[in-house]
């Protein structure tokens, strides 16, 4: 079996999502793989006459502009593969979805949705095979990170 190739980063596009991201793309770089960024999100009709479709177009559309908006100077001149990815669902399916299909090295994501929903916390880690990471809101600029050994 080959070994991890990538890294899985959960964003939500709150305050902690640029430390997550900024913590996720110096990895990638560091580790030489690639960097999935992942948005999930929930799709509600809120009028029965809304057209969800639309309202899925808007919603992804919505989120690859928030995205490029928090990206803006982060992955421009970096020398990371990545790609981002907006996908309706619950956060633990994403993941377990992305993650039966692809090879994770770890699973990065913010304090914010860490702190947000424990039972959703609980089921990550139950679930996932990959060590998850959760970064604070407010990493430090010295700050090292951490080493792996094989």
């Amino acid at each position: 079996m080959i070994g991890p190739s990538s890294i899985l980063s959960i964003i939500d596009f709150s305050e902690s999502s640029k430390e997550v991201l900024q913590w996720a793309v110096g990895m990638a770089e560091k580790l030489n793989v690639h960097l999935t960024i992942l948005h999930p999100y929930r799709l509600n009709q809120v009028d029965k006459k809304e057209d969800m479709v639309g309202v899925k177009k808007k919603l992804e559309l919505d989120a690859s502009k928030n995205f490029e908006h928090l990206a803006h100077g982060l992955l421009k001149n970096q020398k990371v593969s990545f790609d981002f990815r907006a996908e309706v669902g619950f956060i633990q399916d994403r993941i377990e979805d992305y993650a039966r299909r692809n090879n994770i090295l770890f699973l990065v994501i913010g304090v914010n949705l860490a702190n947000g929903n424990k039972e959703i916390l609980e089921e990550i880690i139950e679930e996932s095979e990959a060590p998850l990471v959760v970064v604070p809101s407010a990493v430090k600029k010295n700050a090292k990170a951490p080493v792996f050994k094989n």
